[in-house]
């Protein structure tokens, strides 16, 4: 750890920005609450001359603060919206371990932290791909035959699609979730009509999976054990929601379906 020291009250404001977008992005791409509190603390800590160090974040806040020359400094970030994106949380990680080195200046640390906030991750053609594949690969998995594999990859791409473009246009993402499970049953019961022996039941569970909440339900789980309470009650209210808005959505489409046949 670098032995570096904060010399003017300039010099402690960025590193208060730097250590509150550093966790921002990690909040916001689905980290979990311990390891958010964890970056920041130590990327604040690693300046020899800074005291009193306190970290606080809920689900869509985080609060900062230290003592620099006797004087107390408090900085606040508030996340809108989450994501689960790996691909942010692994670049800020590190880049913490970087900054922490002292491989970073504070100007050189800024500019880091505004590339990474920047950086397009993964094109948007690999994670509906990805969508589609693994809607494949869990239908198989359920006992689907390859007629099922090939339809459940077509849902799971058109889905995929639909839900980014609401997702883009800032809807609530309850209403996302509706809409992605509404989209995966009625291509599913569509199919049905021209090819009866398909297994609309496991087309349907194999193409839901990229959208099931299983990351915030195993965050929010890990911090009602961490002791954070609040962030833990969030995580899994947010997943009932998010369970619930998917089961509405698939329901509608079969439920039509079966009272017109």
């Amino acid at each position: 750890m670098t032995t570096e020291a904060i010399s003017s009250l300039d010099q402690a404001v960025i590193l208060s920005e730097i250590a509150s977008n550093a966790g921002a992005i990690m909040l916001a791409n689905g980290a979990e609450i311990y390891r958010v509190e964890d970056t920041v603390e130590r990327i604040i800590r690693s300046k020899k001359n800074i005291k009193d160090v306190d970290v606080y974040s809920t689900a869509n806040v985080i609060v900062l603060s230290f003592s620099f020359n006797q004087e107390i400094h408090t900085n606040i970030r508030r996340v809108k919206s989450r994501t689960f994106n790996l691909y942010y949380i692994n670049k800020v990680n590190s880049f913490s371990r970087e900054f922490v080195s002292g491989n970073y200046s504070l100007q050189e640390a800024l500019r880091e932290l505004n590339k990474i906030k920047a950086d397009p991750g993964y094109p948007l053609i690999l994670q509906i791909l990805g969508s589609a594949v693994s809607a494949a690969a869990f239908t198989i998995l359920l006992g689907g035959k390859i007629t099922d594999m090939l339809i459940s990859f077509l849902v799971g791409f058109v889905s995929y699609i639909v839900s980014f473009q609401f997702q883009e246009a800032n809807f609530g993402f309850f209403l996302v979730n509706f809409i992605a499970g509404l989209v995966v049953s009625l291509i599913t019961v569509s199919f049905r009509l021209f090819l009866p022996y398909i297994s609309v039941d496991k087309i349907v569970i194999g193409s839901m999976m990229a959208f099931l909440p299983g990351i915030t339900l195993t965050n929010a789980m890990r911090d009602l054990m961490s002791g954070d309470v609040t962030s833990g009650l969030t995580g899994a209210t947010t997943s009932i929601l998010v369970s619930t808005a998917l089961a509405l959505g698939v329901a509608m489409p079969i439920t039509i379906a079966t009272y017109i046949r």
